[in-house]
């Protein structure tokens, strides 16, 4: 049985009609949930408000600083004790009265008046505490939006990846019917037509392996937001088109020092242990009293009330105190050994920010120069097409999708490293989404620095693009 070009043909445009209906889908699609498609502003602002268990237990840690601060304000506030007791006893023959049970009572208020700094040491170690605390809360919520951030543009990769696989795997099907249709012909030979199909199989394999990992991707987003994720996400983040900056990257070091939440939390809790410490010794306390009292039995010399000041004074404790100083000062060379190594840790990090958003950059420059050729080779391969010069459209659109899906990765490769830069010095990633952001920076370092980079300008997106930049004789 013969088989017509004319079915060859149709069966070869198949690719092409079902990714022409998709493309149509998208359009639709985009019409109808435009205003329901969620921006990478959206979904920041949906993790933070729904939280997650890192800024849950960051929440926690402030809220028993908090307890610990309240505990040591409490010693400045006066203390009630109220006691009642009931006894039977035996009187001394000599007493005249007779009593042989007695029920009696106080009521003592206590007013500390001085302890020679023990108690505002615990206070101001506290606070120091709840500082330390809320910094460590803006460190574990940062590090959950940067995830959530990485998850957003991976799934928008994600979809145009998937799409692409599934290009892949009907163009790889189309040319096993071919093959089974030239077998019949007897133009091909069996081994061709199975290595054909090893190809459907191993196209199909990558196509599920992708749509797999599309929905472990979205259902991680959608645990950190809270929301349902669209089926679909058609509105990639858009590439940068400027270069960024050059910044003094020892300037830029010098200012994250000064503002990394995680840096200012070890400074914090080393101050902390160095009050309480300080705060620890044998001191006296003063403090003004007043007592109420009132007993069953009938004395000549009781007092009704009584009001006075003490002084208190623990002189010899055994040695407790000073093991509590060397508790503390241990720890807080402990503390300090971690601040030492901090500092260390975000230098490097910081000059590795600022080298990665120029690597970042490239490589958004490169992911759209791949997409351009990927465009024109699809243009030049529907025109050879419409001549009837080609059978199918090869590769030309498999090609242009993975670069689509190149230049959202890309894209979602610079903001992310903009973002870390954000979060070095503390500040919300969404702030790293700011059009100036790199341009304030910039200000604040004291401008551009003189450093070596490589000659600018003949390159995709320049003004010499197109031109011949060697000279001629």
């Amino acid at each position: 049985m013969s088989v017509r070009p004319g079915f060859i043909r149709a069966v070869s445009i198949l690719p092409a009609l079902f990714i022409g209906l998709w493309a149509v889908d998208d359009v639709a699609a985009q019409e109808t949930t435009e205003n329901r498609q969620p921006t990478i502003t959206d979904v920041l602002q949906q993790i933070e408000k729904n939280g997650n268990f890192s800024i849950n237990a960051a929440m926690a840690d402030i809220d028993i600083a908090n307890a610990r601060r309240d505990a040591a304000m409490a010693g400045l506030y006066p203390r009630l004790t109220l006691s009642v007791a009931g006894r039977a006893f035996r009187p001394s023959p000599y007493v005249y009265r007779n009593e042989r049970r007695e029920i009696f009572g106080d009521l003592e208020v206590i007013q500390p008046l001085y302890d020679f700094g023990k108690t505002s040491s615990a206070i101001e170690a506290a606070n120091r505490d709840t500082a330390a605390a809320a910094d460590l809360l803006i460190s574990a919520r940062n590090a959950v939006l940067i995830e959530g951030m990485a998850l957003f543009f991976d799934l928008h990769a994600s979809e145009l990846e998937m799409r692409s696989f599934y290009e892949a795997h009907s163009s790889a099907y189309v040319r096993w019917e071919r093959s089974k249709e030239s077998l019949k012909l007897g133009q091909s030979s069996p081994i061709d037509v199975a290595e054909a199909l090893t190809l459907v199989e191993q196209t199909r394999l990558d196509y599920y392996r992708e749509r797999n990992r599309n929905v472990a991707l979205r259902l991680r987003l959608e645990e950190l937001t809270g929301h349902f994720i669209e089926e679909e996400l058609i509105s990639p983040p858009k590439p940068p088109l400027t270069s960024p900056p050059d910044l003094d990257r020892q300037k830029f070091s010098e200012t994250v020092a000064l503002k990394n939440p995680g840096l200012m939390s070890l400074i914090k809790q080393a101050e902390a242990k160095g009050i309480l410490r300080d705060g620890v010794g044998n001191r006296p306390n003063i403090e003004a009293y007043g007592t109420v009292g009132k007993t069953s039995r009938k004395l000549r010399r009781r007092n009704d009330y009584a009001i006075g000041a003490r002084l208190s004074w623990p002189i010899f404790d055994g040695g407790i105190n000073q093991s509590r100083r060397s508790q503390l000062a241990a720890e807080e060379s402990r503390i300090n050994a971690a601040i030492g190594h901090k500092r260390s840790q975000l230098r490097v990090q910081a000059n590795e920010a600022l080298l990665e958003v120029q690597n970042s950059y490239q490589q958004v420059v490169a992911a759209r120069a791949k997409l351009d050729y990927a465009g024109r080779n699809l243009l030049r391969r529907q025109q050879l097409y419409q001549q009837d010069r080609v059978a199918d459209l090869g590769r030309a659109m498999i090609e242009n999708t993975a670069a689509e899906a190149g230049v959202v990765r890309a894209t979602g490769i610079y903001l992310l490293d903009l973002a870390r830069i954000s979060v070095l010095l503390g500040d919300s990633p969404a702030k790293a989404l700011e059009a100036n952001f790199l341009t304030s920076l910039n200000e604040q370092s004291g401008g551009p620095v003189e450093q070596y980079t490589p000659k600018s300008g003949s390159g995709f997106g320049q003004t010499d693009q197109d031109k011949i930049n060697r000279k001629t004789e």
